[in-house]
């Protein structure tokens, strides 16, 4: 099953492709899809939640892909760039409010060619274009994403988020596939098993306040209450929140859940019990476990990760080593088999493998 057939098969009308870093692949993997996805007969949108698709790139002068919507599709970009953009488009709206580079301009592109993205970056106004861009014909949207605008891989915004990364993330296999391994355990953070603490905590969540869920006495099916307390956010008062947790079995954060946090939880000498709970995986600034259980309210779904074995720097790794070493880590760290591909030369990884060590 390619790529392309893994996001139709779940039937995902949003999509967050997100690098892990700088130059890994993660435009050829959205013009991939693009193609592919279209030649199957959808309609597909873009929106980028920052800026994407220049063709230098501003960090290491090298040339860089660009995104080329095919015909057909739908754009949501600033109108501050389409000046210097040869790509045709019809435009059918223009939204009021100014961004940097001027207005935000959705249109239907009518001949292919490079265009450069510019769009929101909070998740509430990205989740909206995203929303327009279906209403007006699009079939699924990709949303154009990095670690450092990781608003468009919340579940809040899309359906589904592929990983890109590679070689420019680092240059040994090994350390690239614990790397994303690692971020593959966050981004797959469950829900709560009780119904019960899910709806305390997103009450907590929702007011924006953070609160502690204490256990009720013993008995057959198990009982919660909910302590909300003055505390907004976790950042910057990581050990006055902890100091205030008691025995609770659960705490819920509204904001970000920092690593700081996350590591101080784990070691707090007065709470060995304490869950963390946190908005979504977009909401945690931590990769891999950071030895508290942690849950989520909204849960992400990963569809896929794709490598990229070429770097800036000139470093070539062996594509299928790669391929291979990611899925395997990835596997060993999570127990789900998430497919890696490398999209340019067509290797995938196989599904079900999990007992070979890793390259």
């Amino acid at each position: 099953m390619s790529l392309a057939e893994v996001v139709i098969a779940k039937g995902v009308r949003s999509l967050a492709v997100v690098g892990t870093a700088k130059n890994v692949g993660k435009t050829v993997t959205m013009n991939y899809l693009a193609a592919e996805l279209s030649a199957r007969g959808l309609t597909v949108g873009f929106i980028s939640s920052g800026r994407d698709g220049e063709t230098i790139d501003s960090f290491t002068g090298e040339p860089k892909p660009s995104v080329v919507p095919p015909e057909g599709s739908w754009v949501a970009t600033a109108e501050g760039v389409l000046v210097d953009t040869g790509a045709s488009l019809e435009i059918v709206d223009v939204q009021e409010r100014p961004g940097l580079l001027g207005r935000l301009v959705l249109g239907r592109v009518i001949e292919p060619s490079p265009i450069e993205l510019v769009g929101p970056t909070g998740a509430k106004e990205l989740k909206a274009v995203a929303a327009s861009l279906l209403l007006y014909g699009a079939d699924i949207v990709l949303v154009d994403g990095a670690l450092d605008r990781i608003a468009a891989a919340s579940p809040l915004v899309t359906e589904g988020l592929i990983l890109a990364t590679g070689a420019s993330a680092h240059d040994n296999p090994r350390t690239i596939a614990q790397e994303t391994a690692a971020l593959a355990w966050t981004w797959l953070r469950p829900i709560p098993p009780d119904p019960k603490v899910v709806e305390l905590a997103g009450e907590a969540v929702k007011k924006g306040r953070v609160a502690f869920l204490d256990r009720g006495p013993s008995g057959p099916h198990p009982t919660y209450s909910a302590r909300v307390s003055r505390y907004g956010t976790v950042l910057g008062m990581e050990e006055q929140v902890l100091a205030e947790a008691g025995n609770a079995a659960y705490v819920a954060i509204p904001g970000a859940v920092t690593s700081k946090f996350l590591s101080l939880a784990s070691s707090w000498p007065e709470q060995k019990g304490l869950a963390v709970i946190a908005r979504d995986a977009a909401s945690v600034f931590s990769r891999g476990d950071p030895g508290v259980p942690l849950y989520v309210l909204h849960s992400a779904n990963l569809l896929a990760i794709t490598v990229n074995p070429v770097s800036y720097r000139g470093i070539s790794l062996d594509p299928k080593q790669l391929v291979m070493s990611v899925h395997r880590a990835v596997l060993k760290t999570v127990g789900t088999d998430i497919p890696v591909f490398d999209v340019v030369s067509g290797i995938r990884s196989p599904k079900g493998e999990s007992s070979l060590a890793m390259g």
